[in-house]
């Protein structure tokens, strides 16, 4: 049997990224959500047919932009990608991420 991967969760990090200005229109309204990666990169990021992306791979978007990305907008999808990493960046310099180097060897079997 193939086991199944299972997907980074984390809602402090969902919360950081829904209070950040919406990465499509730079709006901060209150209705800035944490939209998980969709559509045509959701077969690299963990998701796909009824999966959810895992949360690293986030983006803030307002309640306009989000409707406007689960409706196939592709003004919005087309720069899913770049969202992420500016979101990931922001996460990082502002000390929400960190990274601790673990040699190969730890991850073995």
């Amino acid at each position: 049997m193939i086991s199944k991967d299972k997907r980074w969760q984390n809602k402090d990090y969902i919360k950081f990224v829904s209070e950040m200005p919406c990465s499509n229109c730079s709006v901060i309204d209150g209705t800035v959500v944490a939209h998980h990666l969709k559509h045509r990169y959701s077969p690299w990021g963990g998701g796909g047919m009824g999966l959810k992306a895992s949360d690293i791979l986030t983006m803030p978007l307002c309640y306009d932009c989000h409707d406007r990305a689960h409706n196939g907008d592709g003004e919005v999808l087309d720069f899913q990608a770049p969202f992420i990493f500016k979101t990931l960046d922001t996460a990082t310099k502002q000390g929400v991420i960190s990274i601790t180097y673990k040699p190969y060897e730890y991850y073995r079997l």
